[in-house]
């Protein structure tokens, strides 16, 4: 993973807190294609928030996070068969062929990926599953969207993803090659939900605290850009009435191993 992917744990407790969860449907399609109470490496697994869906389910999970903040966030957090491991993915030496899914929630971006599959292969089983996937979102209402976006650009800073609404498909399909070219992963199904939550004030501006694109700010560019969100979405929740409505799309595939 990247230095710049580790800068999450800055404010572990408002990442936690603040980050979406993905939709129950999610997990109980990966959890159809796995025995019950099989084992799970789970990359970059961060505070836990898909950690604890999969450890309701009754899955012995091992997350691997490199980050001691969120890692202690994830452990304060969680219950269930869980081993924490303190590492980057690299550098991971898990037992080969000993797992039946290895799963990334909201993070592969970070890798390499060529590498990185390479090193899931072999954590896996037979048949083992390899799944991944991300939350992208978008603002509902365009008007809102626009006056929070011009912030960032009022200010030559970095749009959030949240503002820029990122293809996928392109990913998901080049993942998809690597696994079933070399790697000789046999089939990959597509994951594709879709929800949304809406947010207060605070909440949202505590979510978009959590952006790499703000965490890499400077700490007085940082607040003040956190100070404008709030006077935006105050003052747009004064002419409707209606708190920010954000929609996500959770989109990743499960692939099998030979």
């Amino acid at each position: 993973m990247t230095s710049f992917g580790r800068q999450f744990g800055l404010n572990a407790t408002t990442y936690d807190a603040a980050r979406p969860g993905y939709p129950d449907v999610l997990f109980d399609q990966i959890a159809a294609a796995l025995p019950p109470g099989g084992s799970i490496v789970e990359i970059g697994a961060g505070t836990g928030i898909a950690t604890r869906a999969l450890l309701a389910r009754g899955f012995r999970v091992t997350a691997v996070e490199p980050d001691a903040e969120m890692a202690r966030q994830l452990l304060a957090s969680s219950v269930g068969d869980l081993e924490v491991v303190i590492s980057d993915f690299e550098h991971y030496q898990g037992p080969r062929r000993s797992f039946d899914a290895v799963v990334c929630a909201q993070a592969w971006h970070w890798f390499a990926s060529a590498y990185a599959l390479r090193g899931v292969k072999r954590l896996l089983r037979r048949d083992g599953v390899f799944a991944t996937w991300w939350n992208i979102g978008s603002i509902v209402d365009e008007q809102r969207a626009g006056a929070l976006a011009a912030v960032f650009r009022d200010t030559s800073h970095r749009l959030p993803v949240l503002f820029r609404r990122p293809d996928l498909n392109g990913t998901i399909q080049e993942l998809a090659r690597l696994l079933q070219g070399d790697l000789g992963f046999y089939r990959v199904e597509r994951l594709a939900f879709e929800s949304s939550v809406s947010y207060t004030t605070e909440r949202f501006v505590a979510l978009m605290s959590t952006m790499s694109e703000v965490l890499a700010l400077d700490e007085v560019d940082r607040r003040e850009v956190l100070k404008r969100l709030s006077e935006v979405i105050d003052e747009q929740v004064a002419l409707t009435g209606l708190a920010t409505e954000v929609a996500y799309a959770t989109l990743g595939f499960m692939a099998f191993r030979c």
